[in-house]
């Protein structure tokens, strides 16, 4: 391929700058422009000065739609929790604390944060903590039966618009299934690995 003309530079930089898909024979002046030093000189030329006076302008050789669906969807964190799983001889202790967060929506508290029951070789802790505002808004992790649960209120809001999940030391995370109850989500988890973890609710 000859050199291309100024005015084909100038429509490449045009393209690159407006992020647009390519046609074929764009996309062959782009190859060409790739390989040939004295294209590319003059395309960075022109492609520098729409950088300039251009708001929204990324210099690409590749310019492509990012698909909507590609976007990962940002979503509202409603609560995060903190539990720390202690265990002494038999007995385990369990401390629920809510993790500062600027736009947390629930203001959770332990109501009772270690219950025992059971004879003194058999020993079972259960966490239990509460939104401040609505008891029917909880969250309930029963160390050795390895269970917990979670309700809150979603105002009627289908599944598909939150998330809860755990998330432990190493980064791996479960979720938690949810489902509606009325104005309510609720969600139950079995087989919980034993130790620390933290519990996050986010919405979509």
């Amino acid at each position: 391929m000859m050199h291309l003309t100024e005015d084909q530079l100038y429509h490449l930089a045009e393209l690159s700058c407006d992020a647009e898909e390519l046609k074929t024979e764009e996309e062959q002046q782009f190859d060409h422009v790739k390989s040939c030093r004295e294209c590319f000189n003059q395309y960075c030329v022109l492609a520098t000065i729409l950088d300039a006076t251009s708001l929204n302008c990324d210099l690409v050789f590749d310019p492509v739609q990012i698909p909507e669906s590609t976007v990962a969807p940002v979503r509202k964190l409603l609560v995060a929790l903190r539990v720390t799983c202690e265990r002494v001889y038999n007995t385990i202790s369990l401390i629920g604390e809510q993790i500062p967060q600027n736009m947390a929506t629930f203001a959770f508290e332990p109501v009772l944060a270690t219950a025992v029951r059971g004879s003194s070789s058999s020993k079972t802790s259960i966490l239990r903590m509460e939104d401040l505002d609505d008891e029917d808004t909880y969250f309930v992790y029963d160390a050795e039966n390895r269970k917990l649960m979670v309700q809150f209120d979603a105002n009627g809001r289908d599944a598909a618009n939150f998330k809860a999940y755990l998330k432990f030391a190493d980064q791996t995370t479960i979720d938690i299934p949810l489902l509606k109850g009325g104005l309510y989500l609720k969600g139950t988890l079995l087989d919980v690995p034993s130790g620390n973890f933290d519990i996050f609710i986010e919405e979509n």
